[in-house]
C-alpha cells in the first residue's frame, strides 16, 4: 500500500508539473456487452486516479485488432512513433510474434514482483494455466484478461426426457449420442442427432486433449518442438468420423448455437463465450446446462480461449506506471467478479469465490462453478508467432479428412509438414 500512496503522489507530481493528465491508449476488441463492461471499468478507474486517463480505443473484432497492431508494430521498426498505444489486447502467439522485435512489449516482471501484495496474488491466486499464457521463459510478458473454457451445452429437457446423465468418458460420450439421435415423427430422417460438432481446428484440439494428446511442446529459445503423436492422432480423427458416419452426430464449419437451439442437436462441446448466442437461439424454449467436457479418464481438459493484456516498451516511464495501476486494477479481486458476472468470462483469479458478487451469480446457477472448475485442469494453448496460420492449416486438413478427401494418416502427415514449414518460416523449429 505504501508503494502504492508513493507511485501516486510522483505521478500527481509529474501531473501538476505538465498541468496534463498521464494518457494511456489502450486498444481492443470488446464491444456490444463487454465492451459495456470494459468501458464501466476504465471509467472507475478514471475516477479513482483523476491524475491518468486511459482512454480505451474500439478497434473491432479480433481480425481487425491483430493487423492493426502488426501494422503499428512493422510502423515503428521503421521509425514511425505516432499513433502508439500504450496497452492493448493481444493472443500469446500475437505476442511471441511482437516478441521477434527488439523493445516493443515491456516484460512485467518488475512490476509484478517489485509490488509484494501483487506478488502474493500472481503466485497464489492467478490460475497457472493462464500464468504459462503470459510468461516467455522467466519473463512474464502479458496478464489474463477475457479468458474462456470450453464446456459441454446440453439440453435439459432431451436429457431428462431419455433418463441420460451428460458423458464423462469418450465411451459414454458415444453411447449418450447414439441414445439421443432420433427419428421424432417417422418419416426416415433424422430430426434429432445427440451430438454437434464443428469441422474446426478448435473441436480437434478439444477430442485430442481429451484423448490426452499435445500439439506443440516449448523447446526454449523461441523454439517450439511438434509432439503430435501419429497414433493417438489417427484415433482421434478416426472417433470423430465414426460419430458423423453412425450418424450421431451432426457436423458442420459454422457456429453450433443456432442447430443447439431449434432442437437438432442435444449437446455440443463449445467455449462459455457462447453463452449469450445459445440463450439467444434458444429464447426460452427449453432448459439448457453447461457440463464438463468427457475426456479418456473422465477429467475434463479443456482448451483455453481468450486474451491477454500487453504494455509496449515504447510508452514513456510515466505511462508505463499509469498502465501497470490500471492492469492491476482489472485483477482486484471485486474488479475480477465484476467482469466475469457482467461478460460470462471466468475469473482469471481463485480467490474471486470469496467475493459477494461471485457469491450471489452462483446462488441460483452452478453454470459458472462448473467453467470455473474446469480451469483445474485446462490446457494452455501453444504459442509461437506461427500458431494463428497453424491453426488454419490443422483446421483445413480436419475438415478434409471429415468429409473423406484424405486419410487419417495423410492427415496426420500433412499437420506434421505444415507445422514444421509454418515454424521454420518463423525460425521458432525445434527437432
Amino acid at each position: 500500500m505504501k508503494k502504492l500512496l508513493l507511485v501516486l503522489l510522483v505521478l500527481s507530481l509529474m501531473v501538476f508539473s505538465f498541468g496534463e493528465k498521464i494518457k494511456v491508449e489502450f486498444w481492443h476488441a470488446m464491444g456490444g456487452g463487454h465492451g459495456k463492461a470494459l468501458e464501466e471499468l476504465v471509467a472507475a478507474f478514471n475516477r479513482e486516479n483523476p491524475e491518468i486517463e486511459v482512454v480505451p480505443v474500439y478497434v473491432g473484432n479480433y481480425g481487425a485488432l491483430s493487423r492493426k497492431l502488426l501494422s503499428t508494430v512493422v510502423a515503428y521498426n521503421e521509425g514511425t512513433r505516432d499513433n502508439l498505444p500504450v496497452l492493448a489486447q493481444a493472443y500469446s502467439n500475437w505476442t511471441s510474434k511482437y516478441l521477434q522485435s527488439e523493445g516493443i512489449v515491456e516484460p512485467l516482471n518488475k512490476f509484478i514482483y517489485g509490488d509484494p501484495e501483487f506478488k502474493n496474488v500472481w503466485d497464489n491466486q492467478i490460475y497457472d494455466v493462464f500464468k504459462k499464457l503470459c510468461t516467455w521463459g522467466d519473463k512474464i510478458y502479458s496478464i489474463p484478461f477475457n479468458k474462456s473454457v470450453y464446456t459441454t451445452y446440453y439440453n435439459v429437457d432431451i436429457f431428462d426426457l431419455y433418463g441420460v446423465e451428460p458423458p464423462k468418458t469418450l465411451d459414454e460420450l458415444s453411447e449418450v449420442a447414439k441414445e439421443l439421435t432420433d427419428d421424432i415423427d417417422g418419416d426416415g430422417q433424422i430430426d434429432q442427432y445427440g451430438l454437434g460438432y464443428r469441422t474446426t481446428v478448435d473441436d480437434f484440439q478439444v477430442f485430442l486433449y481429451a484423448m490426452n494428446g499435445k500439439i506443440l511442446d516449448y523447446a526454449g529459445n523461441g523454439k517450439w518442438k511438434i509432439v503430435l503423436d501419429k497414433d493417438l492422432t489417427i484415433k482421434t480423427l478416426e472417433y470423430m468420423h465414426k460419430l458423423k458416419s453412425d450418424e450421431v452426430a451432426f457436423v458442420q464449419g459454422g457456429y453450433l448455437n443456432d442447430p443447439f437451439g431449434n432442437g437438432q442437436i442435444a449437446m455440443y462441446m463449445g467455449t462459455i463465450a457462447g453463452k449469450p448466442y445459445v440463450e439467444k437461439s434458444i429464447k426460452g424454449k427449453y432448459e439448457w446446462s453447461w457440463a464438463p467436457l468427457p475426456s479418456v479418464d473422465g477429467v475434463p481438459h479443456s482448451p483455453i480461449a481468450g486474451t491477454d493484456l500487453i504494455m509496449f516498451a515504447w510508452a514513456s516511464p510515466a505511462q508505463k506506471q499509469a498502465a501497470w495501476m490500471f492492469m492491476n486494477f482489472l485483477l482486484t479481486k471485486v474488479n475480477q467478479a465484476y467482469w466475469a458476472v457482467n461478460t460470462g468470462y471466468v475469473p482469471v483469479r481463485k480467490d474471486v469465490v470469496e467475493t459477494a458478487q461471485w457469491k450471489a451469480y452462483v446462488a441460483n446457477d452452478d453454470k459458472p462453478a462448473i467453467a470455473l472448475d474446469s480451469l483445474k485442469t485446462a490446457v494452455p494453448d501453444p504459442k509461437p508467432a506461427a500458431w494463428y496460420d497453424i491453426r488454419k492449416a490443422l483446421g483445413t486438413i480436419t475438415a478434409d479428412f471429415l468429409y473423406d478427401k484424405i486419410t487419417a494418416e495423410e492427415a496426420y502427415n500433412r499437420m506434421v509438414n505444415e507445422m514444421k514449414n509454418l515454424l521454420m518460416e518463423n525460425e521458432e523449429y525445434s527437432k
